[in-house]
């Protein structure tokens, strides 16, 4: 996949695969990368992404993937300041560790996994990345339409790329019900 000259959208990375992933493309010639983080750490990422790749490639916008509206101004502020981003890269993961049910040694009532945690996982880990997905390939179509193009065409240049991200901790481990 050629990625160079190419704007990418990155959550997740202010830390973990998010992080590496966002080094990798500036050291191979994305024009950008978007950083989107919950944390304060995504900005220190860009700075150092920056400082690595010897030039101001790496952006960093701070807030909550899981919400639409954050979601959008993503990508205008993205589609603003370089162009349309046609590689996404929603690797930002949770996992909230706890036993399916836990019997209380003491009572012996049994705790059941939290309802509020199990859909935190979901909202985070898997319908927050469908919709980044879903984001970047409505972008690139009102791209298209805007530039009098019609529908893609498997030999011209790539037009998009998403990646989607597993990890280790798919393997599963005690305690990892949600995830």
């Amino acid at each position: 996949m050629n990625i160079k000259n190419r704007v990418a959208m990155i959550t997740g990375g202010g830390s973990g695969i998010g992080h590496a992933v966002a080094l990798e493309l500036a050291n191979r010639g994305a024009r950008a990368v978007v950083l989107v983080d919950l944390s304060d750490n995504v900005h220190e990422v860009a700075k150092e992404i920056n400082k690595e790749a010897g030039r101001a490639v790496a952006d960093s916008i701070q807030g909550d993937v899981t919400k639409d509206d954050f979601r959008r101004h993503c990508f205008d502020v993205a589609t603003e300041k370089f162009e349309v981003p046609r590689i996404c890269i929603p690797a930002a993961g949770i996992a909230r560790d706890a036993l399916s049910v836990k019997i209380d040694k003491e009572t012996g009532v049994p705790n059941i996994y939290a309802r509020e945690l199990f859909e935190q996982v979901l909202e985070i880990n898997l319908v927050a990345p469908t919709y980044w997905a879903l984001e970047t390939i409505a972008r690139i179509a009102q791209q298209r339409f805007r530039d009098g193009l019609g529908r893609w065409d498997p030999n011209e240049d790539m037009q998009g790329a998403i990646v989607l991200i597993g990890s280790v901790s798919s393997q599963g481990n005690k305690g990892q019900l949600s995830y």
